[in-house]
């Protein structure tokens, strides 16, 4: 009966998760006040709330405060429970297969908070009036939030998620960590996920005080996370994260610098989920 109930949360927790990650996309574009939504009328309530459209705000002050204490409560939660100290607690405290579900549900919730409690404000910032440059930052948007989801497959999926762990527990068996491995965007960027996610919060062509405040912030938010989660990459694989570090950026791309194995040279370990 606890193997299915495991079984059954971290179910629960992919299947909440999900949804947030598809309105996150909603929320940072704006998506129910574009000519999409002509095409959708359902996106204007499926999505009410946006980052920079929404709920009445009073003072843009107000607003700041509000929105950075969100920002602030999401990068605190991420890089607390993302440590592998708090992860070693959580499994003494939980059973070891649903820890990383309840990283994702949690996750989850706190974004869900960020996204009811958020203050849209103005003034503009930008407003592209461009065609051609609109659709090149929609462009922009796109490819960043593809690259995030295509990141999160590269290395393993329902790993990250939690579902290989709790579907293996069902099975009577233990878990195993991915190998590490640099597939396709890894090769070039050793963070692909955020790099990912700086594209899509940055690429817009409405900029307003609102979601630069969001986009600043969350990209300080993976500054600092990246820092702390390369840590914990670099104690865990030793000498080859350190050769990996040295070839291949952290999180933007450059020309000439790629991450080539050695031929014959075993790769143990998990990948990272940056």
């Amino acid at each position: 009966m606890q193997r299915f109930l495991i079984l059954l949360f971290g179910i629960v927790a992919y299947f909440v998760f999900l949804p947030t990650f598809l309105y996150l996309i909603a929320f940072v574009g704006n998506l129910q006040t574009t000519a999409l939504a002509e095409t959708l009328p359902a996106l204007t309530w499926l999505v009410p709330q946006s980052v920079s459209f929404g709920r009445e705000t009073g003072s843009a002050g107000l607003a700041m405060a509000i929105n950075l204490a969100l920002i602030a409560l999401f990068g605190v939660q991420h890089s607390i429970m993302a440590r592998s100290g708090f992860k070693a607690w959580l499994k003494r405290s939980l059973p070891r297969s649903a820890e990383r579900s309840v990283y994702v549900l949690i996750s989850s919730l706190v974004l869900i908070v960020l996204f009811w409690q958020w203050r849209p404000s103005g003034p503009v910032i930008w407003s592209v009036e461009s065609g051609a440059l609109q659709t090149v930052l929609w462009t922009v948007f796109a490819v960043g939030f593809g690259i995030t989801f295509i990141a999160t497959n590269l290395i393993d999926h329902l790993d990250l998620f939690g579902l290989k762990q709790v579907w293996s527990q069902f099975r009577g068996r233990e878990a195993q960590p991915p190998r590490f491995v640099t597939p396709l965007f890894y090769r070039i960027v050793r963070h692909p996920l955020y790099f990912g996610f700086l594209l899509a919060f940055w690429a817009t062509p409405y900029m307003t005080l609102s979601h630069l405040t969001f986009a600043a912030g969350m990209s300080v938010y993976i500054l600092i996370g990246v820092r702390l989660e390369e840590r914990d990459l670099e104690r865990y694989h030793g000498e080859v994260y350190r050769r990996y570090k040295e070839k291949v950026p952290q999180l933007v791309p450059v020309p000439g610098k790629a991450w080539r194995e050695q031929p014959g040279r075993e790769q143990a370990g998990v990948g990272s989920h940056g």
